[in-house]
């Protein structure tokens, strides 16, 4: 598809994306003031994530698109497949090193792109056992959202490719999009608060550790990512964050 034609259908899209989502939505946006200048580049935004909303809620509301690392097999939905297309979505496979979706997205990057990283790396958490395990998941039934609103765990190839492409991080808490799959066939509108937090990185990642060492330290960056995340959500909704580093960055410190 040619460029300016993907751009007309890009703009035409989150057009129509603002109207439904004042027809479907209440989204109140909290932190724009921590929004990065235009010209602030390379960029990662972390964000929660609950529903299948949240992808198009962030393109929706931000003032840039980022291109989205999207699960590989979320691809049967030709809805989907149309959205990566539209919006430059990196396909990834859960679960494993997948290494041309970390290659894709450096050169994303580098390009001046932004990226878009789930860090939970899904919404349901009774997958992260088979996934765990190096499983590749190929159905997505269960996974349309996840109704507890709580924070899970991270996983450490959001923080790899942090520490690779020495972007700044720009996190971001959707609170509410869990609750909109049961709201829908009521016709009633979903309040979501849109949470932007403070920039922070680059993150470094001491290149003379190996193996264990070197696996530890990187699931430690990737709580450090999930924390900023956390300190925008209240107390009963961080899960694991819930008293883990969260004082550090709300101080500021």
């Amino acid at each position: 598809m040619p460029g300016f034609v993907k751009s007309i259908l890009r703009a035409c899209l989150i057009g129509l994306g603002h109207v439904l989502s004042f027809i479907m939505f209440d989204v109140t946006v909290d932190g724009k003031e921590n929004l990065p200048k235009s010209n602030h580049r390379p960029l990662i935004v972390i964000a929660n994530h609950f529903s299948w909303f949240d992808a198009p809620i962030l393109a929706i509301h931000l003032p840039f698109q980022p291109a989205f690392l999207v699960a590989t097999e979320s691809m049967r939905n030709w809805w989907v497949r149309g959205f990566i297309n539209l919006f430059d979505g990196i396909p990834i496979w859960r679960g494993q090193v997948d290494r041309n979706a970390l290659r894709l997205s450096l050169e994303a990057l580098r390009k001046g792109h932004v990226v878009g990283i789930f860090p939970e790396g899904g919404m349901n958490p009774d997958n992260r056992e088979r996934l765990a395990r190096g499983e590749q998941i190929p159905e997505i039934r269960g996974h349309a959202s996840r109704r507890s609103g709580t924070l899970v765990r991270g996983r450490s190839g959001s923080a790899l490719l942090a520490v690779q492409s020495q972007a700044s991080i720009l996190p971001v808490a959707i609170i509410g999009s869990e609750h909109i799959l049961d709201n829908l066939p009521r016709f009633r509108r979903t309040p979501v608060r849109f949470h932007i937090g403070p920039l922070f990185g680059p993150l470094t990642l001491d290149e003379t550790l190996r193996g264990p060492e070197r696996r530890a330290q990187l699931d430690e960056l990737t709580d450090e990512m999930m924390i900023h995340i956390a300190a925008l959500f209240p107390p009963e909704r961080r899960g694991p964050y819930v008293a883990l580093g969260i004082e550090k960055v709300t101080s500021g410190g």
